[in-house]
């Protein structure tokens, strides 16, 4: 037995907590509207980053920062994060929040952290001391945000050089890992009490029945139990309790029996012990389920109402002819609905079944937490990796009803989007990863924070995660941290015994197995208060949780439904399923479109919207649009110009509300007009989301002025995800381009094409070109012939025979020479330069270089001239993130540093990397069993001295020649 603390190897997460300024959860007191300012000087001279948190409870806040709104804080939305440095001056520096409350509990906590060049940290956090706009009101603090667990933990990261094939090692191995190995966070221990012997198979469940005894499910077939010695240490009894149950992925012990879900036996069985002799006398079939085996019939768990719950996999059939919670009307206009994975809810007899809520992929496990609320860890697909369509995997919080987008269609084109804005949202995103069992710490003698988290098993990365949750209005959000972690680790489930100590066993696909103990050794925490804003939250939520179930009731037909206006966003979601249930009793008139109101007030409830809109026959539609006279006034469209006044969720719902009305039903031509007038107006919009959802409206509407403006995009700074994006949408586009446009679009789709990624994603790349050629005419093709052909090459080295680097320039050798005219400078010798260089070799400006680090075409948006040279001349001073080198130590002792070439299937065994920047083509091929230790290198990989060549009007020349638009 060992505890480790983190510490930087083979791939473990760092977990920093902030130990400097924390924020305060604040409020202007007795104000349901306000303003609050504050002030900080800074000198920009050395700054590095700059990047603001803002969290807000039951209030939207505006971020105004030196007059620019950067974003806005939702009271049921994420923590916003934003990267704020080219939104700061030098000197001094004003920011306004505009609040509006939208609840009982309103609140605010906001932190700017800067860092300069030399790692140095200032923390810029809300407090009692930021003011009011009113004088005559009263800054209040509510209680300090950085006490809370989830607040402080960073995001989680697995990249390229993590092994997702570790589980592999398990396969050869005569006995389970021995925990010495693992990481741990401080003050626990693992112990391992049972490694499975050959003739035990491989375990995928376990259970605890009432006596204290571990039921272990078999991957083969059957169920052994375990007995334990009185100091839980040692197993003293093994029993054979069933042979012939197959692959038994759920087990529950409730109303004294043993519920058992055998995937491969496709059935749900309630055995009996009637007599008490520890023999299973009956076995009851409650239910079977048709469908494949590989996305199965998964975990089981016992409701707070006393009702059995067995979540599934999509290879298992939706069932028929049984009660469905899930909306009526949610199979309209969506692809393969019936392969979706789903939960069923039951009578401890099997009797009243329902469909609970579905929409998923592959959740393994599910549990309930102290408020008797469901959850499960769903899987990704990996087919997907690397495209816009990709969901990485998640926690999900199940709510009756629910339609968590999920469907089954990996792999069909054109492809399918699985998150829609009138989808159940997830509560806490995981990333990469292979979800297996779950469990809250509800029944374990963990400290507080931790016994009350959700623990999720990740298989593939060996990975156990603790999730801390916050409640947010009727449903929770939060954040997770790694628990413990080793190698190999093929975590399949996990419970907590009567002593209090976790229980975790290892298995799946035919590896060695092992059960393990972990329990708590550390010093008695004693509880800590909670802040004022936790005691008023938890209590606001608490309400709203019984008013999201109390709707809930209405997820079947009934003669009433409830109707009042609400701002919580998963009541206004179960409102809407109620609508949907009870479609002739549900009136939603064009009337009730308030027109003298801003249009978050007007139309208050979008979710009741959509459901007219699911609801109505083509007439009703026309008026509900405004497409007649007598409605005109009242209509959808007659609010329209208002719609960037919202909130960035209602207004990513409201775009999709307008989507899908384009898409089924007939809009005149004014209609249309408006549309594009009021959503082309001002894009492209600040908010990549909002650009992401409006571009396919505006590319089908008016593609004339809205092909140029997406073009502009894909030469910028967008990501791979947004440029995919952008591609699959234009790809059938046939007016708006222009022959440059068509080139651009295909030199950047060419690029897009030496990516590596999941097997979807060449597939998908494939399809664009394709159907974007069609569109072509043969004259375009024929002016196009090279662009079409050519994919990026590396360019040649160039002779630098006859320079020598006599110079060792410096900033201060520039100072009077940057107030240049580029007009003026010769930039066809600055292109030189960029070759010369070797600029070339890393970078592309335009059509010139090669895209491995950066794109430069649009630089000069992105830095001044001094700091552009600065990062020139000092490359190590400030890294992007995405493209630091690592140090990897190999099992053999030996180093490399390099660039990790991206890889968005993250399942390869090995991971591709260049050593030497100036040859990024000659690749070294390592297994990521073999590394042992990782960090990332603070030297750049961009060599130092690169201009030391050149005299000071050439480099002048270059940085005019990187500020001209792109050739």
């Amino acid at each position: 037995m060992l505890i480790r603390s983190f510490v930087l190897i083979f791939n473990v997460i760092i977990l920093t907590q902030y130990t400097f300024a924390l924020p305060e959860w604040i409020w202007v007191k007795d104000r349901k509207e306000a303003t609050i300012q504050y002030g900080f000087n800074k000198e920009l001279g050395n700054l590095k980053s700059a990047k603001l948190r803002i969290v807000s409870d039951y209030a939207n806040v505006s971020v105004i920062l030196n007059d620019e709104l950067v974003g806005v804080a939702e009271g049921y939305g994420p923590v916003l994060k934003i990267n704020v440095l080219n939104h700061l001056v030098d000197g001094q520096n004003k920011i306004i929040l505009n609040t509006r409350s939208t609840g009982k509990a309103p609140a605010v906590a906001l932190t700017i952290e800067l860092v300069d060049h030399f790692n140095k940290k200032q923390i810029i956090a809300t407090s009692a001391d930021w003011k009011p706009k009113n004088v005559n009101s009263k800054i209040i603090s509510l209680g300090n945000l950085g006490v809370e667990k989830w607040w402080n933990l960073s995001d989680l990261l697995i990249d390229e050089v993590d092994d997702y094939t570790q589980w592999k090692r398990a396969s050869k191995s005569n006995k389970a890992t021995d925990p010495s190995s693992f990481q741990i966070i401080p003050g626990y221990e693992v112990e391992l009490l049972r490694s499975a012997l050959p003739e035990e198979s491989s375990w995928v469940n376990i259970a605890f029945d009432s006596k204290g005894r571990i039921t272990v499910a078999r991957e083969d077939k059957g169920l052994i139990r375990y007995s334990l010695s009185n100091d839980s240490k040692k197993i003293v009894k093994v029993e054979k309790i069933n042979d012939d149950l197959k692959e038994c992925r759920g087990l529950l012990y409730a109303h004294e029996s043993l519920y058992v879900h055998a995937n491969n036996s496709k059935s749900l069985y309630r055995l009996e012990d009637k007599d008490r002799d520890g023999t299973f006398e009956t076995s009851n079939l409650l239910h079977m389920s048709e469908g494949g085996f590989g996305h199965g019939r998964n975990d089981l768990a016992l409701g707070p109402e006393g009702k059995i719950y067995a979540i599934n996999g999509d290879s298992v059939n939706l069932p028929e002819g049984i009660i469905n919670r899930m909306s009526p009307l949610r199979n309209n206009h969506l692809p393969s609905p019936k392969n979706e994975g789903h939960v069923i809810r039951m009578d401890s007899d099997g009797k009243n079944k329902e469909i609970f809520c579905a929409g998923l992929r592959n959740p393994y496990g599910i549990d309930f937490n102290e408020d008797g609320e469901a959850f499960t860890y769903d899987a990704d697909a990996e087919f997907d990796m690397g495209t816009p369509w990709y969901r990485p995997t998640q926690i999900k919080h199940l709510t009756s009803g629910a339609d968590f987008g999920w469907r089954a269609v990996t792999g069909k084109w054109p492809p399918y989007y699985p998150d829609h804005p009138d989808n159940a949202q997830h509560s806490v995103h995981i990333g990469k990863g292979s979800p297996t069992g779950i469990r809250f710490g509800t029944n374990s003698n963990f400290p507080q924070e931790y016994k009350q988290a959700l623990y999720a098993l990740d298989w593939a990365y060996g990975r156990i995660l603790a999730v801390h949750f916050v409640t947010r209005g009727s449903t929770y959000m939060g954040a997770s941290e790694v628990f413990l972690r080793g190698k190999p680790l093929n975590v399949t489930d996990l419970d907590f015994g009567p002593d209090g100590s976790m229980y975790f066993v290892t298995g799946g696909r035919k590896t060695k197995s092992g059960l393990y103990r972990v329990s708590y050794i550390g010093k008695e925490v004693s509880e800590r208060n909670m802040t004022l804003q936790e005691k008023m939250r938890n209590e606001t939520s608490r309400e709203h949780r019984q008013q999201r179930k109390q709707i809930e009731k209405f997820h079947e037909r009934t003669k009433n439904i409830p109707s009042e206006k609400v701002t919580d966003p998963r009541i206004r979601y179960a409102s809407r399923i109620s609508a949907e249930h009870n479609a002739e009793t549900f009136i939603f008139s064009p009337s009730k479109i308030n027109n003298s109101a801003p249009l978050e007030d007007a139309i208050p409830d979008l979710d009741h919207l959509t459901a007219k809109l699911n609801i109505a026959s083509e007439k009703e539609i026309t008026k509900l649009i405004g497409a007649d006279q007598t409605e005109k006034k009242h209509g959808l469209l007659s609010k329209i110009m208002d719609w960037e006044k919202m909130v960035p969720s209602k207004q990513l719902e409201y775009i999709d509300i307008i989507r899908r009305l384009i898409s089924r039903h007939k809009i005149s031509e004014q209609g249309k007009k408006q549309i594009i007038e009021s959503v082309g107006k001002n894009f492209p919009y600040q908010s990549a989301k909002i650009n992401m959802a409006v571009s396919p409206l505006l590319i089908e509407l008016d593609p004339d002025r809205t092909v140029p403006k997406v073009i502009e995009f894909l030469k910028g700074d967008c990501s791979q995800r947004e440029g995919i994006h952008y591609l699959f949408h234009l790809r059938k586009t046939t007016s708006g381009w222009s022959l440059e446009s068509r080139e651009i679009f295909f030199r950047i789709l060419a690029k897009y094409e030496t990516l590596l990624g999941g097997r979807g994603l060449p597939q998908a790349l494939k399809a664009i070109r394709k159907e974007s050629t069609s569109t072509l005419t043969e004259k375009e093709k024929e002016k196009l012939s090279n662009v079409l052909a050519s994919r990026p090459s590396l360019p040649e080295f160039p002779d630098r025979s006859d320079r020598t680097a006599t110079n060792s320039w410096t900033i201060k050798n520039f100072k009077e020479l940057l107030n240049f005219n580029v007009e003026k400078r010769n930039l066809r010798n600055g292109k030189k330069v960029f070759e010369l260089a070797l600029c070339s070799r890393c970078h592309q400006h335009g059509k010139v270089g090669y895209p491995i680090g950066p794109d430069l075409t649009n630089v000069a948006n992105r830095f001044g001239r001094e700091d552009l040279l600065r990062e020139i001349l000092l490359p190590s001073n400030s890294i992007a993130e995405n493209y630091q080198a690592v140090e990897l130590k190999l099992r053999q002792g030996s180093m490399i540093r390099g660039q990790v070439i991206p890889n968005l299937d993250y399942r390869v065994p090995y991971i591709q990397i260049a050593e030497n920047s100036l040859y990024p083509d000659k690749i070294t091929k390592i297994d990521k069993a073999n590394i042992i230790e990782r960090s990332h290198s603070r030297i750049s990989l961009m060599p130092s001295g690169l201009l030391n060549l050149f005299t000071i009007d050439e480099i002048v020349d270059l940085l005019a020649w990187l500020e001209s638009p792109s050739q």
